[in-house]
């Protein structure tokens, strides 16, 4: 015996002493046997259908103790003796993690639903932890063939066909229960066999998988050469097609249509085709390296062919076949027609040669009727009382006749109590018939069927003309309006029972108080019954009224109306217009500037604004004022310039509007008040310097007029020379060679003051402080 379980009765029959270190452990480990398995939490909670889950078992477990009878050296060792069991069955690869954990894995062959989890220990001591793990169903959502189209020769199987159940995302997913396959070829002379079960071979197998199973492997052999497909179903699932080839697979020398349908096709009503690559024996053709270049193509201008359901249908579609010999193909027509030809042609990419090309013919019948089609004969407005002719077609969803005989009933869209006729009887579809009309309106025939509800057609709407106009009538103007802002009008020429005429006229339009030119339009060009004009005043009048006239002002007409009196208010301010200044103005003397405040049109507006005055390439300080609050249309301002300046003008700006003097006018100077002396600022004995005046005014500027001499005198001493200057020029003069003699002793001084003096006027003069020293610092340069 190599071990045994530390039990009660182990130690009466132990043959001898046991070492104190197994004691011990003997000793630790049998005080705990005593405790009940507890199980807390499992993690994960859920897993899917058919697929192991390793567990994580939380709570408290007390291990076996397990002992070599025969050793005085091996350490006693824990054993696993826990069964772990998952609803109705037994979990496997249970392992003692700690005291604290156990690890199991659930079979993949658990059904789905909530499943209790026990834990019981050696002693058969058991915990459970009701619905503690969820094994999840996935849904089966279809049935695939996995492999691609299959070769074989005749009398010889294929390589493994593979079926699958598919969930959404396109997974393997074993069925939770039973499930039956059926699998069949549309050959007559085709087998079907499981892998590996070829003498169980049928020509229709039906195959059940099992719980846990997702899939089955078949084969499939044939006598008859040709593409033939294998067709699957498994309960309420789709359908599903593979494809098999059978021959002697030689070069392709044709290609050809199969599947073309032997009825007529419905028109809008897409039908499946084959096309297949036959080699000389008229089986299969291997494809060629490169592949095969195939284009198909519809005589029908209404035709499309289309690989998928999903794509778009084209009258000619070029493709390459390269993988299958075989290719499904969708035809749709919404065009009727005895007969379509469908062609297909094929050209060898290896060799470029043209295989033997294909065409076949289809009827395209009309599909249901849909709708009705009311077509009226004339295309000119009728007038009340005339009959008019008219067509009626039953037509299918894409538009093609019928050749229903069904009776359909007539009436007017609006209500028209004279409404000739009721119902008419279709031939092949078609019907004829003439109807008047009664009320002035705008009206359709509409046609609804008997016999089918909701198919029904209406024709164009078509106007019944009035009598002649007997008057005119215009929309009120409510006012005021604004200058330049166009208002709608609305004008109607009506006959006497108050129908809008469709006779053409056209009306003559003036106001009242308003200038030529301000109004626009004055005519309303040719109109029939009423017309929606859009009016213009550009100018701002107190009241006015709009006067109509049939016809122009040389021949007017009988018809005339007027609007009431309204108000037209100036437009917003686009600008500010400045009066000229005529004539020259004088520094530093008022002179008086209008200003108005206008809108596009040139009408005086009411806004008020706050204006910052100034003037033309003149500094805003020497203009007076320069602001002029509450500004309200016009104004006359007195500006005052203190510059002078040749060719100015006045300009206003408030906010992003301004406006200016159109001419210029010159500012000049004012009478000579002072003269500006510029001499050195430094002199040394015996020097020659120059000495420029300037003639000014009160405000600085130059009296270019002032054409006088000044005298000249030095102080506190010396003489200068020249005693005069030479006349001004332009309100300027300089003397170049000024010198200031009996200086000897006088150095340095601080100020020796040139006063420049008119000679007329002794109140008229000016002064410079030069300082003489010995030596004067160098001029900068």
């Amino acid at each position: 015996m190599r071990s045994r379980t530390v039990e009660g009765s182990w130690l009466r029959r132990s043959p001898g002493p046991l070492p104190l270190a197994w004691l011990l452990v003997c000793v630790l480990s049998c005080g705990t046997r005593s405790d009940t398995p507890r199980l807390e939490k499992v993690s994960p909670e859920s897993g899917p259908f058919g697929a192991p889950e390793r567990l994580t078992l939380s709570g408290a477990f007390a291990p076996d103790l397990s002992v070599d009878l025969g050793s005085t050296k091996e350490p006693p060792s824990l054993e696993n003796r826990f069964e772990v069991r998952i609803g109705p069955e037994r979990a496997y690869g249970v392992q003692f993690v700690s005291r604290d954990s156990l690890e199991a894995t659930a079979p993949a062959t658990l059904p789905p639903g909530q499943h209790d989890i026990t834990v019981t220990d050696a002693q058969g001591r058991s915990a459970t932890l009701p619905g503690a793990f969820t094994v999840i169903d996935r849904d089966v959502q279809r049935l695939v063939f996995v492999t691609s189209i299959r070769w074989a020769h005749p009398e010889q199987w294929t390589e493994a066909i593979r079926l699958e159940l598919r969930d959404d995302d396109g997974l393997p997913t074993p069925t939770s229960t039973p499930r039956t396959l059926s699998i069949a070829s549309d050959s007559k002379t085709g087998l079907v066999a499981l892998l590996g079960q070829e003498q169980t071979a049928e020509a229709e197998l039906v195959v059940t998988l099992a719980p846990g199973e997702s899939g089955v492997d078949l084969m499939y052999k044939d006598t008859t050469p040709g593409y033939h497909t294998l067709k699957s179903n498994s309960g309420q699932l789709d359908s599903i097609t593979q494809t098999v080839a059978v021959g002697r697979f030689g070069p392709p020398t044709a290609v050809r249509f199969t599947r073309v349908p032997l009825s007529p096709l419905v028109a809008g009503q897409p039908v499946p085709l084959g096309v297949e690559v036959l080699d000389s024996s008229g089986g299969p053709a291997s494809l060629p390296a490169k592949g095969l270049q195939l284009d198909l193509r519809t005589t029908s201008p209404g035709g499309g062919l289309a690989v998928d359901t999903s794509d778009a249908y084209h009258p000619t579609l070029s493709l390459t076949m390269q993988e299958a010999g075989t290719l499904s193909l969708l035809y749709k027509d919404t065009r009727s027609a005895a007969e379509v030809l469908l062609s297909v042609r094929a050209i060898n990419q290896d060799t470029l040669t043209e295989l033997e090309p294909h065409a076949v013919g289809i009827e395209v019948k009309p599909g249901p009727v849909r709708r009705l089609e009311v077509q009226r004969s004339g295309s000119g407005p009728l007038q009340v009382g005339i009959a008019e002719h008219f067509v009626i077609q039953a037509l299918d969803e894409w538009g093609n006749r019928t050749h229903d005989t069904e009776e359909v009933l007539l009436k007017s869209d609006p209500f028209d109590p004279g409404f000739s006729l009721s119902s008419v009887v279709l031939e092949e579809g078609k019907a004829a018939f003439d109807a008047e009309f009664t009320r002035v309106q705008t009206v359709k025939v509409v046609a609804t069927y008997r016999s089918v509800a909701g198919v029904t057609g209406a024709s164009q709407e078509f106007s019944i003309l009035g009598g002649r106009p007997t008057r005119l009538e215009v929309s009120p103007v409510q006012g005021p309006q604004r200058a330049g802002e166009p208002f709608e009008l609305t004008i109607k020429a009506l006959d006497r029972f108050g129908n809008p005429s469709e006779t053409s006229m056209s009306v003559t339009l003036s106001a009242a108080g308003v200038p030529e030119g301000a109004l626009s339009p004055t005519t309303t060009g040719i109109f029939t019954g009423s017309i929606q004009l859009p009016v213009t005043l550009t100018t701002a009048v107190e009241e006015t009224h709009l006067e109509l006239v049939e016809g122009t002002p040389e021949e007017p007409g009988e018809l005339r109306t007027s609007t009431g009196g309204f108000a037209v208010r100036p437009g917003a301010t686009r600008r500010f217009v400045v009066e000229d200044t005529p004539g020259a103005q004088k520094a530093g003397v008022p002179f008086r500037v209008r200003i108005r405040a206008v809108d596009a049109h040139g009408n005086t507006t009411r806004d008020v604004y706050t204006l910052k005055l100034g003037a033309e390439n003149i500094d805003g300080s020497r203009v007076t004022p320069s602001t002029f609050s509450g500004f309200q249309g016009q104004a006359d301002v007195d500006l005052t310039v203190t510059q002078s300046h040749p060719g100015t003008r006045v300009t206003v700006v408030s906010g992003d509007l301004q406006g200016q003097q159109a001419g210029t006018f010159d500012i000049h100077p004012g009478a000579l008040v002072r003269f500006d002396v510029q001499a050195p600022d430094c002199i040394v004995e015996r020097d020659r310097w120059k000495l420029t005046l300037r003639a000014l005014d009160t405000w600085g500027n130059v009296v270019t007029s002032y054409t006088g001499t000044a005298r000249l005198t030095v102080t506190p001493f010396g003489n200068i020379s020249p005693i005069t200057t030479q006349a001004f020029s332009a309100g300027t003069t300089t003397e170049p060679n000024v010198i200031i003699s009996e200086l000897a002793g006088k150095t340095p001084h601080d100020c020796l003051l040139v006063t420049a003096t008119d000679v007329t006027d002794n109140s008229k003069s000016g002064s410079a402080c030069i300082s003489l020293q010995a030596s004067c610092p160098a001029p900068v340069k």
